[in-house]
């Protein structure tokens, strides 16, 4: 069927009906008369309406606004996480030998060292020759420790000799002194009997005898000192014998200290038969049973056993940069397992890794959880809410209230005289569906709440508040 000439009929887009095939709907004319006759009813319809002056003028928007109210935002992301036990522990043979007993296996439950016990025994190995070379060890030190013995004998010995010499050497002395009073005795006799010999007071074999007493008294004098020499060579002699000996006893404690440490160098090696749990935990993988000859830890051969330490736990989350700014110790945190019903745990972010992935522009933060009873388990996932912003008492505006102009952030607020203006703004943070104001606004402006992007600068509009 072809279309009926333009000129036919027209009328407005809102009062026209859609046509389709005759099959379907009435025939042509039929609608065709209808929308004559109900068009030419309502004249008024199709006519623009018209003010008290009797012109007709287009008709103002309205636009939603809003007056500003200080409130609190805080700013909440929900990000997935992982649990990751506080520590894994692989452990490895420092010696070789046959491993005699294994006492854990998978999920047991262990103890580490404290000050009661040395911790729980997990593995044992049996190293004979080890057991041996300790024994030969200690056979070692004590013959070390005889003759530490033996030298402090000596040097015991070599102080009694030096003190016999020093007595010796004052004995000599007092000799001296006395064969030198009785030396100058005789030479003062000497010249007072030679006076007289000379006046012919005594007779010259008197002062012959004099002078004899003189000679014999000089020469008790160098006896003396000759002794004097002899005993300070001896004592000299004595001395230097104590010093060898202090250095032999010296040397002997240095022997001793050596072997020592070599019998605990070996018995630190045979206390390696014996591997302990290092924390409390659990065991999560096992790879040794008895009677497996177990090599040193030599490469990336597989560990014996691997614990965990599970309380408390670790919750690792990678937050995204424009949050990771914001993070600290002081972030509140609220951390779920979806697959156990019921958990949760409040509280703060304990450390995070400060610098971002420069693959994935996030940053690892990490939230230790207690788990006395083992309920939160490694590899679990988590869903954390972290308030990673908080702000008091400030401006704030939705979204859709937020436009950009020439790269500029704008909101446009509503004038005394319904005329809309744009204002720029300075923002915060975003918390849900409104933004931080911080710059741009005093609080008494009519902001446009809703659709700003549809208004533009200068047009008149109606303000009509916001519903609560």
């Amino acid at each position: 069927m072809t279309p009926p000439p333009k000129s036919f009929i027209s009328f407005p887009v809102k009062y026209r009906m859609h046509i389709r095939p005759m099959s379907k709907c009435l025939s042509l004319p039929l609608i065709f008369c209808a929308a004559i006759a109900w068009g030419g009813c309502r004249p008024s319809a199709l006519k623009p309406p018209a003010n008290s002056t009797g012109t007709t003028e287009e008709p103002r928007a309205r636009a939603t606004v809003i007056t500003l109210v200080p409130k609190s935002l805080n700013r909440v992301v929900e990000l997935p996480g992982r649990v990751e036990a506080y520590e894994v522990t692989p452990l490895y043979a420092k010696v070789t030998g046959y491993a005699t007993r294994v006492t854990v296996d998978l999920g047991d439950r262990i103890h580490g060292p404290s000050e009661e016990t040395p911790g729980t025994l997990l593995c044992e190995l049996q190293v004979p020759e080890l057991r041996e070379e300790l024994a030969q060890k200690t056979a070692a030190a004590a013959h070390a420790e005889a003759q530490v013995l033996q030298a402090d004998a000596g040097v015991k010995v070599a102080e009694a000799a030096v003190r016999s010499a020093h007595a010796r050497v004052a004995e000599a002395q007092a000799a001296r002194e006395r064969e030198e009073a009785l030396f100058n005795r005789w030479q003062s006799e000497f010249e007072r009997v030679s006076q007289l010999s000379e006046t012919g007071a005594v007779t010259k074999k008197v002062a012959e005898e004099t002078r004899a007493q003189r000679d014999a008294a000089s020469a008790g004098r160098n006896e003396v000192a000759a002794r004097i020499a002899s005993v300070e060579a001896q004592r000299q002699e004595v001395t230097a014998d104590l010093d060898q000996a202090q250095a032999d006893a010296a040397a002997a404690r240095a022997r001793l200290a050596v072997v020592q440490a070599d019998e605990r160098r070996v018995a630190a090696m045979l206390e390696y038969t014996q591997i302990r749990a290092p924390f409390d935990g659990v065991v999560v993988e096992r790879y040794v049973h008895k009677g497996h000859l177990v090599q040193a830890a030599l490469g990336q051969q597989k560990p014996l056993l691997v614990v965990m330490r599970t309380d408390p736990v670790r919750v690792l989350i990678d937050v995204p940069e424009v949050d990771a700014v914001h993070l600290s110790k002081m972030t509140k945190v609220e951390i779920r397992i979806p697959s156990l019903p019921g958990s949760l745990h409040q509280g703060t972010v304990t450390r995070s890794g400060w610098s971002l992935n420069t693959t994935s522009r996030t940053m690892a933060a990490e939230i230790e959880v207690p788990n006395p009873e083992g309920n939160w388990r490694p590899g679990q996932y988590v869903q954390a809410k972290l308030t990673v912003a908080e702000v008091e008492q400030c401006w704030s505006l939705p979204k859709g209230a937020i436009v950009s102009h020439e790269k500029q952030i704008c909101c446009l607020v509503v004038d005394d005289e319904g005329t809309i203006r744009r204002r720029p703004v300075l923002l915060g943070i975003e918390a849900g569906t409104e933004v931080e104001v911080r710059e741009g606004l005093t609080g008494t402006e009519r902001v446009v709440s809703v659709n700003a992007g549809a208004f533009r600068e200068g047009q008149s509009v109606e303000a009509v508040p916001a519903t609560k």
